[in-house]
């Protein structure tokens, strides 16, 4: 009985402080607000179902537990790991936005390669009769996500009484692309000028077609440039990985003494700034 008494108070100190942050939930994130505003979009062009808040609230969790890490592992005295921290946790907030901006990324090159069919879908409605709302539902039953997912948004919010151009327009905003732009600018147009909608969209999935092509192109151009990114930023990580297990004097010298802090820091910056430098050189406009 004596034994399991600390478990037992480890469990009743626990759900304690759950019930209590269950019960001023709300409190806690309000001042996370502000913070959270420039995570919104990003999460709803990634479909990601968290509020902002949270991902706030988890990125100053992550941070605090990596620093503790950090100030453990590198044994550092209290006023480094005070500047420790607020090297941490930046670092943490890139962290969490490189990851919403990897998803985001991944969404919207999916929605680009649905967005030709996605045009074709719309045009044959209206060429077959039907209204352009009903042509957007052909395109909720016909495609996957990502298309079908935001042409439910569309649709959801035309049924709510917001016209659909605005509508559409919502859509540009969530899945920004020249593509995307230029098919919600036509249907705007075209609904103010007339004409033929069915006509317009087909050449503009014609367009499509032809950027994309041009863009693989260029993608499979740029194959060897990419390829030395990913050579640069991964070389000094096994190296360092190797001096680690290898080394114990270096690896004392890195982790436990001034110059090998200051050229470890120094070697991020350089890594940082040359992957940069390649990524710049390996983006083009089409």
């Amino acid at each position: 009985m004596v034994a399991i008494l600390p478990f037992a108070i480890f469990l009743g100190v626990a759900g304690a402080l759950g019930l209590l942050l269950a019960s001023f939930w709300q409190r806690i994130t309000a001042p996370l607000t502000g913070l959270a505003d420039e995570y919104r979009l990003a999460l709803e062009q990634a479909d990601i179902r968290v509020r902002g808040e949270e991902i706030v609230l988890a990125v100053l969790g992550g941070g605090t537990a990596a620093w503790f890490l950090v100030v453990i592992l590198g044994r550092l005295d209290p006023l480094r790991g005070a500047l420790a921290f607020f090297v941490v946790l930046p670092l943490s907030a890139f962290g969490a936005k490189a990851i919403i901006a990897y998803k985001t990324r991944k969404r919207l090159a999916k929605f680009a390669d649905q967005l030709e069919l996605v045009l074709r879908l719309i045009g044959s409605g209206l060429r077959a009769g039907l209204g352009l709302r009903q042509a957007l539902v052909l395109v909720i039953d016909e495609l996957d996500d990502p298309a079908r997912t935001e042409f439910m948004r569309v649709l959801g919010q035309a049924n709510i009484g917001q016209s659909v151009y605005d509508a559409l327009d919502g859509l540009a905003r969530r899945m920004p692309s020249d593509e995307c732009s230029m098919m919600v600018r036509g249907i705007r147009v075209q609904s103010q000028t007339g004409g033929n909608l069915a006509k317009v969209l087909d050449h503009l999935a014609t367009t499509i077609k032809e950027r994309r092509r041009v863009w693989r192109k260029m993608r499979a151009f740029t194959a060897e440039g990419r390829m030395t990114a990913w050579v640069i930023a991964l070389l000094p990580v096994i190296v360092g990985v190797m001096i680690m297990g290898l080394q114990p004097r270096m690896r004392h010298s890195l982790i436990e003494t001034d110059v090998g802090h200051i050229v470890m820091v120094f070697v991020v910056l350089l890594e940082l700034s040359g992957i940069a430098w390649l990524q710049r050189m390996m983006k083009f406009e089409i």
